[in-house]
Formats: C-alpha cells, sequence, structure tokens
C-alpha cells in the first residue's frame, strides 16, 4: 500500500512509526475528507471506517487533535433477534464527512461493503473521483424477517375464519349507513320501500 505524503492531510495511519500502516483510509478533520488509499477496491464499513475512525479519534498524534473534529459517524442497531441473529448494523455518515476514492486514469470499481448512508437524506456517500465507480453492498435483514413471518402465519384454516366473520358484519351492517347514491344500499333500500308500498295495497 502506497504511503503518500502530501496531497491526503495527515498520513498518521500509513506511517510505519506514527501510525498504523495496514490502515486503507486516512481522516482529513478541518475538511471532513476520508481518504481512501492508493491501490484499495474494497472497504468494509465497520472494519476499514468506523474502527479506523475510532483508532485516529483516540490516537493520532496530530495536532489539534483530531477529537476536536466533528464526529464523522454514529451506529444504530446491533441488537440481539435471536440465539444466533443480530439486527443489522446501520451506520450514518455525520456532519458533512465523505469518502473520496483515488483516483485513476485506469477505471476499477471501489466495492464498499456494510449499511452506511448520509445523515443528509438522498445524498451520496461518496465524492467523485476520476475512473472509479463505486458499489454498495448493503443488506436489510429487518424486511426479510418481516416477509418470512407473514409467509408463514397464515394457514387456510385463518383464511375461512376470515371469510366467514367478513360475512357476519356484512350481514350485520346498519342499511341507513349505506346510502350513497348508485350504491347497493341504495338500490336494496329503494326496492324494500316498493315491496312495503305494494304491501299496504
Amino acid at each position: 500500500m502506497a504511503f503518500i505524503h502530501h496531497q491526503y492531510g495527515n498520513n498518521w495511519n500509513w506511517d510505519p512509526v506514527l501510525g498504523y500502516p495496514n490502515q486503507k483510509v486516512v481522516f482529513d478533520g478541518p475538511n471532513k475528507i476520508i481518504f481512501v488509499a492508493e491501490g484499495v477496491t474494497e472497504l468494509d464499513v465497520r472494519i476499514d471506517l468506523y474502527s479506523a475512525w475510532k483508532e485516529w479519534v483516540q490516537y493520532s498524534s496530530e495536532f489539534p487533535e483530531s477529537a476536536v473534529w466533528l464526529k464523522a459517524f454514529s451506529v444504530v442497531g446491533g441488537d440481539p433477534i435471536t440465539d444466533t441473529v443480530d439486527l443489522g448494523v446501520t451506520y450514518f455518515l455525520e456532519n458533512g464527512w465523505r469518502i473520496q476514492p483515488f483516483a485513476s486514469k485506469s477505471p476499477y470499481t471501489l466495492t464498499i461493503k456494510g449499511n452506511i448512508y448520509t445523515r443528509e437524506a438522498g445524498e451520496t456517500i461518496n465524492k467523485f473521483a476520476e475512473g472509479v465507480s463505486v458499489s454498495l453492498e448493503r443488506s436489510n435483514i429487518v424486511e426479510l424477517i418481516t416477509v418470512e413471518a407473514l409467509a408463514t402465519s397464515i394457514t387456510p384454516d385463518d383464511v375461512t375464519a376470515i371469510a366467514n366473520a367478513a360475512a357476519d358484519q356484512v350481514w350485520d351492517e346498519l342499511l341507513s349507513e349505506h346510502q350513497t347514491v348508485g350504491s347497493t344500499g341504495a338500490k336494496l333500500k329503494s326496492n324494500l320501500k316498493k315491496t312495503h308500498y305494494i304491501a299496504r295495497i
């Protein structure tokens, strides 16, 4: 992984002495930019972005301290649903922070794996970079569980019971509450009046 000294603001993450040489990104606090290292084509949101940001905030030797800058991330989810399944974790880029891919004359795709969005609804998480396409691999375990629950909870007996209950409700409806012109209720009332008149004759 290349060690870049100038274009990327502070480079403590890639410095083999002062920082973490295995990091895939660096953080530019004043400009709220997360720079991706040259040659990186895949980022795990939890490991390569969120955890790296926490390490930067806690251990960076920058001056002023990195903790003074507006925070880059917030996170929701992670709660257990069953003994073996957790609610999917979702990350938000806060305060206008954005990811800056490494521009290249040779086109490539940067794949970002994990649920990540901007706090500003509808905006993209990354800045433009020449030659780079960004692919987001997100998951939504909540919708999946909801669909499975609905698909397995209704039986043929349930359908019959619902139909019978609906029929009873229809016959118990008051005719006076359904008198819209042209409706079945209005026609039925009109026919009943005619029958009543003939009976009186």
